[in-house]
């Protein structure tokens, strides 16, 4: 029975380290995206946020299609109540990966037709 399990595990371990992802974790990628979640709470000058703001992933928006392998355009929804009422603001975000630091602030987004707009993580 122990042999078993351990073979399982052991299985599991390696399908685990051999799938895209789930080798191990992205830190410039965590760390890029608390930037971009503390300056697009912070830009949105809204009061009574609720929660983190949902942002796209970083690593998925890089400009890799247009010559640029290291900068990324993340847009954020941030959340909050006025008035009672549930709101949102969206905020676009800029970086690049190879700066220190990699994002220094985020500016409100409002997609024009035909642009991208926000989606949920």
């Amino acid at each position: 029975m122990f042999v078993r399990n351990a073979l399982a595990l052991l299985a599991a371990t390696v399908i685990a380290l051999g799938v895209p992802g789930c080798a191990s974790p992205d830190p410039q990628n965590d760390e890029a995206l608390r930037l971009i979640q503390e300056f697009a709470a912070r830009d949105s000058k809204v009061t009574g946020i609720t929660g983190a703001p949902e942002c796209q992933n970083p690593r998925d928006m890089i400009l890799t299609d247009e010559g640029y392998p290291t900068i990324f355009k993340s847009i954020c929804r941030v959340h909050y109540v006025k008035d009672g009422k549930a709101r949102f603001k969206d905020m676009k975000c800029n970086g690049d990966f190879d700066k220190d630091p990699m994002l220094t602030y985020c500016y409100v987004w409002v997609p024009y037709t035909g642009t991208n707009s926000f989606s949920s993580p």
